[in-house]
């Protein structure tokens, strides 16, 4: 429907006036209920967000002039009340994400003054880690995307507190040249379990299915945003680090293409990609160019780039027309 929309306003068998209602009714825009619905949503979200974070800076402001008692009522009940709200309002998904993200808040605000009060961690890090723990079930019983990227900023930040104050993990030491590779190593992990929930095989797993692929989109991004920093590593990082992680560099790039042109298929990914990949190039040339510093070699990376850039366009048209074609045959 969406393809023969496009070709009947192309050859003018839609008047212009009527362009955005058959539009609408092809599903290709969005109608005035679908817009009041996301407006209604978002102010939700937005309310339910700052109401949890106005609890914590509550807290912060007034920590001296409140005794223990006090706080942990407060938070507890806050805590509770959007819990018992997200039953209560299970039907209504924008709702139930809004009030369990703001859950999440508050549980991390929670578990932040239960560690200020009892000095049960010594290092950051430790917060980080067990919120993410806590909201584990939750992520994959509520089935919720944003839930998804929530952990995976506490996981990252983590891991990023860890390492700052430990460059050991399970036995294996790690220099500041290895730690794009943990990153990577955690995100691909992440990435993995998202893209098997967004499109589960087995009847088990339905349970725990996700309803769209933005979460995995946005971990998906992240990762080729690291495979990237060690592209950048492998041209001018430590001499020693340089070919192993050209190594990685060529290995996860190569998977992640395949991956997303033949087994999940995503425009928007493999646009990413070969940004990714035009960085890198680019890199290439201006480390030569740096090393001798002239006109030739800055007009020879403009051209490069516009060459590039009008490759990757061309092919990118090339596979979304591969793309409408598998999908419709």
């Amino acid at each position: 429907m969406s393809e023969s929309i496009y070709s009947w306003i192309k050859a003018g068998l839609i008047k212009p006036e009527q362009v955005q209602q058959g539009l609408e009714m092809a599903g290709q825009r969005p109608n005035r209920p679908s817009w009041l619905e996301f407006i209604k949503v978002i102010l939700i979200l937005m309310g339910l967000l700052s109401l949890a974070f106005g609890v914590v800076f509550f807290f912060a402001y007034n920590w001296n002039e409140m005794n223990r008692m006090f706080k942990f009522i407060t938070l507890q009940v806050v805590l509770v009340g959007l819990f018992v709200l997200y039953i209560v309002k299970a039907k209504s998904n924008g709702l139930s994400q809004a009030l369990l993200l703001a859950g999440v808040v508050i549980l991390g605000a929670l578990l932040a003054l239960f560690g200020q009060t009892y000095q049960t961690g010594a290092d950051p890090w430790q917060l980080f880690s067990t919120w993410a723990l806590l909201i584990t079930p939750m992520v994959l019983f509520c089935r919720s995307e944003a839930l998804w990227i929530v952990m995976a900023v506490l996981l990252n930040t983590a891991l990023s507190l860890y390492l700052h104050v430990n460059r050991s993990f399970f036995g294996m030491s790690f220099l500041i040249d290895h730690l794009p590779w943990v990153f990577l190593l955690l995100n691909t992990v992440l990435l993995a379990c998202v893209e098997w929930l967004s499109q589960p095989q087995e009847k088990w797993l339905q349970e725990f299915a996700l309803s769209h692929r933005w979460a995995a989109q946005v971990l998906a991004a992240l990762v080729i945003c690291i495979l990237a920093v060690m592209g950048l590593e492998a041209i001018w990082g430590g001499a020693s680090m340089r070919g192993v992680n050209l190594l990685f560099y060529m290995l996860f790039m190569a998977a992640t293409f395949a991956f997303y042109r033949y087994v999940h298929k995503d425009l928007l990914l493999l646009t990413a990609w070969a940004l990714a990949l035009i960085v890198f190039i680019l890199a290439l040339l201006a480390n030569t160019v740096f090393d001798n510093f002239d006109a030739g070699g800055l007009l020879l990376m403009a051209i490069s780039l516009i060459a590039m850039s009008a490759f990757a366009v061309s092919r990118i048209k090339k596979i979304h027309g591969l793309f409408k074609a598998e999908k419709s045959s």
